[in-house]
């Protein structure tokens, strides 16, 4: 409002505080519209506000979004493996240079040699130079015809002057077979003092048909080889014998109740172990009305308990691990599941958490489509933290430690100062976000694998021994019920037990169950790592082979990347 100035001002008194009486009035009203208009900027300038805060709310709830999906198509139609492919000396792209005031294996000319593995991969579509000599041969001659042996020019019968041998591996179904126990009885025909026989063998079942050779096998295909009763009936049947499905299940009840005392012992020492490695995998059981998840949960000794102990819950409650691992003292590796935290405060210090390196690089490495400078970073920092542990492999738990205070330590430090510097920066929801706050979190049981020679940097061990159930689950589908969830961990324990020996577990199943079935006294002689001194011929020393040369195939690439990596270095 635009106030008039007045041409002439009144000379008389009355006249001008009238005026002035009215100035004020219209002052007033144009203080008042100010205050109004001011009141309608301020509210409109609180509604721009709410709404850029709203936009950018929608705008991190589209990149959590987006993320998730890319997250779940990986899972649905990626690849599993979390490999970087990139080409030598790329991490200059993100400026991923090491700890300058870190010893590294880059500036040690020693270090920096090639080894070459000494275990290499046989060639695909190669077999044995000369196949097994304890098979059994069969001979089949193939002659000419006695009109082609004749000699065309002079008519004379030829004479054979060499044998070209071929040997063809060939295969028949399960060699099934009957032993007929006969047991002469005795009595003297002059005094009647009682019939005399010898004693009878143990059976797996008092009175029952079947022997331990049929439980092993059953038991060895179904829980290490993963094939179902149903598709045994169909096995045993091309061999000649038709077994119902109900008499295949009694096999295997029985032979649980001879197996329980030594599961119960291997489960015993390895609670004596110093260090243990843990986790877990869902499995699907039939209760009334539906299905439930329920839970394998694996514990793998130390090597002075170098036992694999599975056990079964109806859910993943804390309940489980807290009643198996009762009693426990010493480090336990695991995952970050919340159930281990009361667990490591009911034991008042006794149990001290060991976390897992691959689950925290697993987060940064979903930050990468999103935040690729930040997520490399923290890869490349995990990456040489393992090419020490590659390095300290074949190294005493002394030695491994040292190494690791000497190098994994400074770089444990400069990580700990850019995820404190990163924290405030990346958005709490965000991948990069998630995977700091996860690190953080577990900070400190990340760095206490260097505290002992002996830990490992992850959780890895055991996340391997639940692969047998998740290639099992995609077979038999399911547990039939809460009673068959104890019984496949006890055969899980057994079987999985012998394989960490590289033991035939098909033969160490027969003789264990007929030793246990004869009253063995000592169980401590049927444990695998005894068992496989007194049977050397059951154990399969080509899987320690394989895993030699995988091994340092694995090692030779890594060096062959940090050798690529120091020379691009150089040569800057």
């Amino acid at each position: 409002m635009v106030m008039d100035r007045p041409t002439q001002l009144p000379n008389d008194l009355a006249a001008c505080q009238q005026l002035l009486g009215e100035l004020f009035s219209r002052l007033e009203q144009v203080s008042a519209k100010l205050q109004d208009t001011t009141r309608e900027l301020d509210d409109a300038t609180g509604t721009l506000e709410q709404t850029a805060c709203t936009l950018d709310a929608v705008q991190q709830e589209k990149q959590q979004l987006l993320e998730e999906i890319q997250l779940l198509k990986k899972l649905l139609f990626g690849p599993k493996r979390e490999r970087i492919v990139e080409a030598p000396g790329q991490q200059h792209l993100f400026e991923l240079q090491a700890d300058e005031a870190t010893p590294s294996a880059a500036s040690d000319t020693a270090a920096d040699e090639i080894i070459v593995p000494e275990h290499t991969r046989r060639r695909r579509g190669h077999g044995w130079n000369e196949l097994p000599k304890h098979l059994p041969r069969e001979e089949r001659r193939h002659e000419l015809p006695e009109s082609e042996r004749l000699c065309p020019c002079c008519g004379l019968p030829m004479p054979a002057i060499r044998e070209d041998v071929s040997e063809v591996l060939e295969c028949e179904p399960a060699k099934l077979y009957v032993i007929r126990h006969i047991y002469p009885q005795y009595a003297c025909p002059k005094h009647k003092d009682g019939v005399k026989a010898a004693a009878t063998e143990p059976k797996l079942v008092e009175g029952g048909r079947y022997g331990f050779g049929v439980a092993a096998e059953v038991l060895n295909n179904k829980f290490a080889l993963h094939l179902p009763l149903y598709r045994q009936q169909d096995q045993l049947a091309s061999a000649g014998i038709e077994l119902s499905r109900s008499t295949l299940c009694d096999i295997v009840t029985a032979s649980a109740r001879w197996l329980l005392p030594l599961a119960e012992r291997m489960r015993q020492l390895i609670l004596q172990s110093e260090l243990l490695w843990t986790d877990d995998t869902p499995v699907p059981l039939i209760i009334e009305g539906g299905t439930q998840q329920a839970r394998f949960w694996t514990y793998l000794g130390d090597e002075l308990h170098p036992y694999d102990v599975y056990d079964f819950t109806t859910s993943r409650k804390r309940d489980g691990p807290a009643t198996f691992l009762r009693g426990f003292r010493g480090y336990l590796h695991a995952d970050a599941y919340g159930g281990y935290d009361g667990i490591y405060l009911a034991s008042d210090g006794g149990i001290h958490e060991v976390a897992c390196w691959t689950h925290a690089r697993r987060k940064f490495f979903d930050a990468r489509s999103s935040q690729p400078r930040e997520a490399h970073q923290a890869i490349a920092w995990i990456q040489q933290l393992y090419e020490i542990e590659d390095r300290a492999a074949d190294c005493d738990p002394q030695t491994r430690r040292a190494l690791r205070m000497l190098e994994a330590v400074p770089i444990l430090d400069r990580m700990e100062a850019w995820l404190q510097e990163q924290a405030p920066r990346a958005l709490p929801k965000s991948a990069l976000g998630k995977a700091i706050t996860y690190a953080r979190n577990q900070w400190q049981a990340l760095r206490r694998y260097t505290e002992d020679g002996r830990l490992t940097i992850d959780n890895n061990p055991s996340e391997r021994r639940l692969r047998a159930q998740a290639i099992g689950r995609k077979n038999w589908l399911f547990l039939g019920s809460e009673q068959a969830g104890p019984r496949a961990a006890l055969f899980y324990t057994i079987i999985s037990s012998a394989k960490r020996h590289d033991l035939d577990t098909r033969a160490y199943l027969r003789d264990v169950l007929q030793r246990l079935a004869c009253g063995e006294p000592n169980l401590d002689d049927l444990l695998p790592d005894r068992w496989k001194q007194s049977h050397p011929e059951a154990v399969r020393s080509y899987r320690q082979h394989e895993r030699e040369a995988k091994s340092a195939a694995k090692r030779l690439r890594r060096q062959q990347r940090r050798l690529a990596e120091n020379a691009r270095q150089q040569r800057g």
